[in-house]
């Protein structure tokens, strides 16, 4: 009988063994998976670090601008008070509203040649809010939009708002310098805009509205022949400015010359919306 349970201890025994050998295996194939996992995740948070190289100087990804809107300002009559909180509204909103990789540049238009161009040109930055944990750090990237995005744009627009008015208005002229500035607006893979925020008034040594100095008049002096051709396919948003009082000329004169002038340079018709302030 004591042999009997001795035989039997034995064979429970080896299968214990067994048993706790085959349980070690297992565990060595999960730890070996976990390790394996870890692995992989950092390899591919290190990855899209890697890829994901900003130029330091205009905030956008390597290889350029997504989109591009360009912001053109025509403060050469000042605008009230609520036109501005209007204006400053309308901004913040298209800003929210880009994507990352969104060039967003602004300029002015100036009776002075040194102030035009692009005075502010960076692509909008990611805002921490769509931050991936694993390899982002949202604090950071949210104070960095803030401290090279936000921040400047505001400081442009300030010392644009602070100007005096001037006697000439080269829309034209302001226009095009700013789109020669803003960096990939011609080959942006994505959406091209232009925002113009003015009274549309051209008043310059070229063509001046004032003068009663049409399209007509733009065509027979080698105006067409000037044209870039620089917006083509792209979009134009107006945001007018309303005049009132003093000689206006004429809606044939302003909007017959625009029509022209826009169809010309080969955009889209332009939307156009009121920055009233009544």
């Amino acid at each position: 009988m004591a042999r009997r349970n001795t035989r039997s201890s034995r064979k429970r025994g080896r299968s214990s063994r067994s048993g706790s050998g085959e349980s070690s295996w297992i565990w060595y194939v999960v730890i070996a998976a976990c390790l394996a996992l870890v692995g992989g995740v950092a390899y591919v948070s290190q990855s899209l670090i890697s890829s994901s190289k900003i130029d330091e100087a205009t905030l956008c990804h390597t290889g350029g601008a997504l989109n591009v809107t360009s912001i053109l300002l025509d403060l050469t009559d000042p605008l009230s008070e609520t036109q501005q909180s209007r204006l400053k509204l309308f901004l913040d909103a298209e800003i929210a509203n880009s994507s990352v990789d969104t060039m967003i540049a602004l300029g002015v238009v100036s009776e002075n040649l040194a102030n035009w161009g692009a005075k502010f040109s960076k692509c909008k930055p990611a805002t921490g809010e769509l931050a991936n944990g694993l390899y982002e750090n949202p604090v950071i990237i949210a104070a960095r939009y803030d401290r090279e995005f936000t921040q400047p744009i505001e400081r442009t627009l300030a010392s644009m708002l602070t100007g005096v008015a001037e006697d000439q208005s080269p829309i034209m002229e302001a226009m095009q310098s700013l789109i020669a500035e803003t960096p990939d607006f011609a080959s942006a893979q994505g959406f091209r805009k232009i925002i113009i925020v003015s009274d549309m008034l051209q008043n310059s040594e070229t063509l001046s509205f004032y003068r009663g100095q049409d399209w007509e008049y733009f065509a027979q002096n080698n105006g067409i022949e000037r044209l870039a051709g620089s917006l083509s396919g792209a979009s134009v948003e107006i945001w007018r400015i309303p005049r009132s009082g003093g000689a206006t000329p004429s809606t044939d004169i302003t909007e017959g010359f625009w029509t022209r002038y826009f169809d010309k340079q080969g955009s889209r018709p332009p939307s156009v919306k009121s920055l009233g302030d009544l």
